[in-house]
């Protein structure tokens, strides 16, 4: 088991350098997911919101990342870009310059649902693609149609993508994080098969680690294989508590 700090640094690392440890770890086949299927996609997607509506609170928050590799071959990968902004109905890519590399970007912000286009230069040749979705509820159907079209448009176009999700509730509660956690464990373990693997907690922060075979997102921690983190936050500032869960792991602030 991973030490508490190290936990903790761990899921805060995430959070700031998510594509980055998605480059180190999850690129060499330690993310396990229904890759390119799109109506698998679809319905692995399904299954966690599932998960999601057992949980307390008002869901605020989904979000889904798709990334992976893009080899040129040959190729333009500016082509590439805009065919991928085009099929998600996204304004034209802009070409930028960060750290001496070259980033395809687009951006699309409605009311209900977000969309970034992001393919980065990695070497010659080599290229990492990240498009992210983000809506409230009210846009989860839209999330759930562009997140099938993913899966089918990443493919067509050569990229060894995987995708990872996240939802965020939000409550006020006299309860203390320990205990909403303590709840929020019992009403989706009486759905779930899950198993406490790692585990952090301080005075406004409770986040747990679950091995829970039965989810379709998984990636290898030391000796346990993770199919889902959750982390409840009292935000003192907002006086609310956050309750956020990850598959399988939180890649969001929480």
């Amino acid at each position: 088991m991973l030490k508490a700090e190290m936990f903790k640094k761990g899921m805060i690392a995430i959070v700031v350098l998510g594509a980055v440890l998605v480059l180190a770890g999850w690129r060499y086949g330690a993310l396990q997911t229904t890759r390119y299927d799109s109506r698998e996609a679809e319905e692995s997607l399904r299954s966690l919101l599932i998960v999601s509506d057992q949980t307390l609170g008002r869901l605020d928050k989904l979000v889904v990342k798709w990334q992976g590799d893009w080899i040129a071959n040959g190729e333009n990968p500016e082509v590439i870009a805009a065919q991928i902004a085009a099929q998600l109905n996204m304004p034209a890519v802009n070409r930028v310059v960060e750290n001496g590399h070259t980033v395809y970007r687009s951006v699309r912000d409605s009311k209900n649902l977000n969309i970034r286009l992001n393919m980065m230069e990695r070497q010659a040749e080599q290229w990492y693609v990240v498009v992210q979705l983000d809506s409230s509820d009210a846009g989860r159907e839209q999330l759930v149609r562009l997140h099938k079209l993913c899966a089918k448009l990443l493919k067509s176009v050569g990229v060894q993508a995987q995708w990872n999700t996240a939802f965020q509730h939000s409550l006020h509660s006299g309860k203390s994080v320990n205990q909403l956690m303590k709840l929020t464990e019992e009403g989706l373990s009486t759905k779930l098969s899950m198993q406490a693997k790692e585990r952090y907690t301080d005075a406004t922060t409770a986040a747990v680690s679950y091995e829970a075979p039965e989810l379709p997102l998984s990636i290898q921690s030391g000796e346990h294989r993770i199919h889902m983190q959750m982390a409840v936050h009292e935000d003192g500032e907002e006086h609310n508590t956050r309750i956020t869960l990850g598959f399988p792991l939180i890649t969001i602030e929480y």
